[in-house]
Parts: C-alpha cells; sequence; structure tokens
C-alpha cells in the first residue's frame, strides 16, 4: 500500500496554492516553500516547507496541509508594522512581537524607535514594543520611543512632552501618566517632561 501511495499519479502534487497573504505575493511564497510537483504528495516533506517559509521575517505563522488527492495549501500569517525602527538614515518595519520585519522608506504614522547605529538588527525589539504596547493601551500616543542611551529610555508624545523611563522596574509608573497630563489640562502651567525611572515618586518638569 505504501509503495502504491508513493508511486500512483493519482496523487502526484499538481496545485499549490496560498492562503493568508496580503502583502506578500503568492510567487513569493512559493519561491520560499519551493513544494515540488509531480511528486507524491506523501513524499512532500511538511516540517521541510513549513521551517523554510517561517524562517522569513515577514511571516509569522504558517501552516501547511495536504489536501487530497493532488494539492498542498500553504496557509501563513503575515507580520504586520506596529511601528519602526530608526538607525541611523534607515528605517525598519517593526511587528509587535518585536520582531524587525523588512526596510522601509515611510514610517506611515506609526511610532518610531530610534536606536544607537550600532543595533543589531539580529535583535528582538520585546522590551521597546512592550513599552508602546502598555502606552497605547493607557491612551498615551507616543510617537516616538528613543533607547538610543541602553539606560535611559525616552517617550515622546505628540504634544511634545517626553516620558523618562528606566530598564523596566517602574513602568507601572506609566498608568499614573493619564491622570497627571488631565491634571495639567486644568492648569495654566506647561509641562515640559514626566520622570519615572525611580522608585515611588513621579517628577515632573514644567515649562
Amino acid at each position: 500500500m505504501r509503495k502504491f501511495l508513493l508511486t500512483a499519479p493519482y496523487f502526484e502534487v499538481k496545485e499549490v496554492a496560498v492562503q493568508g497573504n496580503s502583502r506578500l505575493s503568492n510567487d513569493q511564497i512559493l519561491g520560499w516553500a519551493n513544494v515540488p510537483l509531480e511528486r507524491s504528495i506523501f513524499a512532500v516533506n511538511i516540517k521541510e516547507i513549513s521551517q523554510a517559509v517561517a524562517s522569513k521575517s515577514q511571516i509569522k505563522r504558517v501552516e501547511i496541509r495536504r489536501i487530497l488527492p493532488a494539492k498542498v495549501l500553504i496557509v501563513v500569517e503575515e507580520r504586520l508594522p506596529f511601528a519602526c525602527l530608526s538607525r541611523g538614515k534607515e528605517l525598519f518595519e517593526v511587528c509587535d512581537d518585536g520582531v524587525i520585519i523588512k526596510k522601509t522608506i515611510d514610517s506611515m504614522n506609526l511610532p518610531v524607535i530610534r536606536v544607537a547605529s550600532s543595533f543589531s538588527l539580529e535583535e528582538k525589539l520585546s522590551r521597546e514594543v512592550g513599552i508602546l504596547l502598555m502606552a497605547q493601551q493607557l491612551g498615551l500616543p507616543f510617537f516616538q520611543l528613543d533607547v538610543r542611551n541602553r539606560h535611559t529610555l525616552v517617550g515622546a508624545l505628540e504634544n511634545g512632552i517626553e516620558i523618562y523611563l528606566g530598564k523596566g522596574d517602574y513602568l507601572d509608573y506609566l498608568s499614573y501618566i493619564p491622570s497627571l497630563l488631565e491634571a495639567y489640562r486644568e492648569k495654566e502651567e506647561g509641562l515640559k517632561y514626566i520622570d519615572i525611572r525611580f522608585n515611588e515618586q513621579i517628577i515632573v518638569g514644567e515649562d
């Protein structure tokens, strides 16, 4: 029976289809998958094909399905840009899981993460994206997060106010900022910066 399944023309792969893509073309994904046609569908190495496609930074998840008698279906979930990475004059798309997707020429009005020129593109931006996600959930419109100084992260709000952040121990203090901003809207003094790098204290700078 096994020999029949591996040699019967009825089970030779005649079609490879792609599903779930919107930014990537079918041809690009098919090229990565490189599924051999006219080979028994049971001889197709699903794990190998899956690993080849999943290794691409544009792909978040992939599933390879055999559809008998002669079709292979590649189902993908693409990574979508959540923020942009700025390194010198270069821009890169960044997904909400911190993975750098690809180079771009337009920030697309997404939050910009500024890094030092020595930053390796192999690194994940999990911490930085986590800060942007937390700020987003709090309704804080960060348009930029400057991490060129690894010890002092500076988030910039759309109104020009800067938020000084530490390495993570006091990030929960972000939750106080919306109330603080609201309080300053009712005062005549302008707010220049908010510093939450220190334990049990929030420092504000006024114009």
